[in-house]
């Protein structure tokens, strides 16, 4: 029950001082790693932390009163996921670490102390980075495709030929990408060397490959 009055009382603290801090810090999270979110804050003792995130309705992500971490009303989706660090800037045990980063996890969170009865906010805009780490060539009688799996944020897909053709772009219930393209190429004289370029904002990668024509000639064994 007490927990339950401070927490109330936090949150009616917070519901009034909620405005932009105006300093927004972004950051960039690897899928499926630990990611590690900053909490500056001026000297003083902290006795109350509280991160939540505010994309999705001010969700509780972590909160620490009374000497120790509170997971009562922690939103469930942080479950077992988070926990504070000491921040190697300040000294104190101030820093979210962040468990197994998810797409879902992208957004802005938020997080207060209070240093002598006063709360100071600081804001921080989490991105998800799951970046193209293969990308596959594959031939079928005129044609070749190619695709790649597991990317965010929303890839693009570039042939170094011309014409160029449209891709097909499906999400994962992890919310991640996959995406695909194909060239026909019954038409081309010669040996083409093709490229295949998958990137996001934040990373790229190319596959190169040398198209060769079949030969119309027909080869002669002699018994």
């Amino acid at each position: 029950m007490k927990d339950q009055n401070l927490l109330t009382i936090i949150m009616l603290i917070l519901m009034f001082q909620d405005v932009s801090t105006g300093k927004e810090t972004t950051i960039t999270c690897r899928y499926n790693t630990s990611c590690f979110l900053s909490c500056p804050h001026p000297q003083g003792n902290v006795t109350i932390l509280h991160w939540k995130k505010e994309t999705e309705g001010d969700l509780t992500v972590h909160s620490f009163y009374y000497e120790k971490d509170q997971f009562e009303h922690q939103d469930p989706r942080f479950k077992n996921r988070t926990s504070l660090v000491v921040d190697q800037d300040t000294g104190r045990k101030t820093r979210l670490q962040l468990k197994n980063v998810k797409v879902q996890d992208e957004g802005k969170y938020q997080c207060h102390t209070d240093i002598d009865n006063n709360f100071t906010p600081s804001d921080v805009l989490l991105q998800v980075d799951a970046p193209v780490q293969r990308v596959d060539m594959v031939r079928t009688g005129n044609s070749v495709t190619c695709s790649s799996e597991g990317v965010y944020p929303k890839p693009e897909l570039t042939w170094s030929s011309s014409p160029q053709s449209s891709s097909t772009v499906q999400q994962t219930e992890e919310k991640l990408y996959n995406i695909s393209s194909s060239l026909e190429l019954s038409d081309m004289d010669g040996d083409l060397l093709l490229s295949c370029t998958v990137s996001t904002g934040l990373s790229k990668w190319t596959t190169t490959t040398t198209w060769r024509k079949p030969s119309e000639e027909h080869n002669t064994i002699k018994c």
